[in-house]
């Protein structure tokens, strides 16, 4: 595993970082949640359209040619938000923005498990740090927003552009072949468990969505300091780690639709029990369930579109697990969310997701119970 590898999936998610505390750059820039809620919703609306269209773009040319053109353009067109004041500027400048950077993420994680299968070594160590630079971004940015939100555009542009160099510069190697033997999948997985966990994994997104969209608006209404979001969001990253190092033999252990269930429920307890939180120490210990939300829901799913579901949804069951992860989940929640705030104010409207988000939890509870030969509850 080459160093390079590691620095660049740092960087590419250390910019992930600062495109997720657009929320806060537009609440403090005087936008309504409403018009918050409509251009945060531009984001996965265009990544909808740009994502297929870029990767069908990397059998063309390559997906390192892909990623120099996405990359260096966004670390560009990031500026034109900054520069945006108005309402239709900043519709107009994040969706031509987002047209490139949404594949940012996708594309290089691709071109890191492409360099995994080529020379050896292991993807989630890789993918260990993004999450290390995602946080460390975070909380870097928390203190540096204190001279301005100018440091998001800057650390962005930044970070792209270095990982832009990473992959200009990056040299090839004769592949290392290893041996090793396969031990056969049996997959014994179903439509009708992808579908009710695809179904409760659209609501779980929606709940996480709504949370780091509007909880910059929760956190100016509670006093804190400009500086709390990125403390937060830094924080929340950092607790998937644990899950991460032992996420299969806990699968192996309880099952998926059991791991998918806890991940659902602590989603839902942890929107409404942050509208609890007095203070910045009360509500990082409230935030600190985000280990136990997002990513048993994702791991869950995604292990069981792997290993479970049998190959010949495989291509229709990937194509809805990132239709549901990274678009229409973000879309809804964004503009259905940013009503709910402008009508209910924050506090209610967090309560009420994640109430919501209870009674769905327990729809699917009821239903992998009723037909628990097929969910394997």
């Amino acid at each position: 595993m080459y160093l390079s590898n590691l620095i660049f999936e740092a960087l590419n998610y250390a910019s992930l970082s600062t495109r997720n505390m657009l929320g806060q750059f537009y609440d403090v820039s005087g936008f309504s949640p409403v018009e918050i809620g409509f251009i945060t919703a531009c984001l996965p609306l265009i990544a909808m359209i740009s994502n297929p269209f870029w990767f069908r773009m990397t059998s063309r040319l390559n997906e390192r040619v892909s990623f120099i053109i996405i990359s260096l353009s966004s670390s560009f067109l990031f500026w034109m938000l900054f520069l945006s004041k108005s309402f239709i500027l900043s519709i107009i400048s994040i969706s031509l923005f987002s047209f490139f950077y949404s594949s940012c993420i996708p594309i290089g994680d691709s071109l890191m498990m492409s360099s995994v299968k080529k020379h050896g070594g292991s993807f989630d160590k890789i993918r260990l740090f993004g999450t290390i630079g995602f946080s460390a971004t975070s909380l870097i940015l928390s203190q540096l927003v204190k001279d301005g939100f100018i440091w998001y555009f800057i650390v962005a542009s930044v970070t792209l552009f270095f990982s832009t160099m990473i992959i200009f510069f990056k040299k090839d190697t004769p592949k290392r072949f290893k041996s090793r033997k396969e031990n056969p999948i049996i997959r014994n997985g179903n439509l009708f468990t992808f579908i009710l966990m695809t179904v409760g994994f659209f609501f779980g997104v929606f709940m996480g969505s709504f949370h780091n969209t509007f909880i910059p608006i929760l956190t100016r209404e509670m006093g804190l300091d400009n500086s709390a979001i990125g403390i937060i969001l830094a924080l929340m990253s950092i607790t998937e780690v644990p899950f991460l190092f032992f996420a299969d033999k806990i699968i192996k252990k309880f099952g998926n639709i059991k791991i998918f269930i806890l991940g659902l429920i602590a989603t839902s307890v942890k929107t409404i029990i942050v509208t609890f939180a007095f203070n910045l120490v009360s509500i990082l210990l409230m935030e600190t369930l985000h280990g136990f939300t997002y990513i048993l829901m994702y791991y869950s799913l995604f292990n069981y579109i792997h290993f479970k579901l049998p190959e010949k949804h495989l291509v229709r069951a990937q194509s809805a697990f990132w239709a549901t992860s990274m678009g229409l989940s973000y879309i809804f929640s964004s503009v259905i969310g940013g009503f709910l705030v402008e009508w209910l104010q924050v506090k209610q409207s967090f309560r009420m997701v994640g109430s919501t988000g209870l009674l769905i939890t327990l729809i699917v509870f009821l239903i992998s119970f009723k037909f628990r030969k097929l969910t394997d509850l």
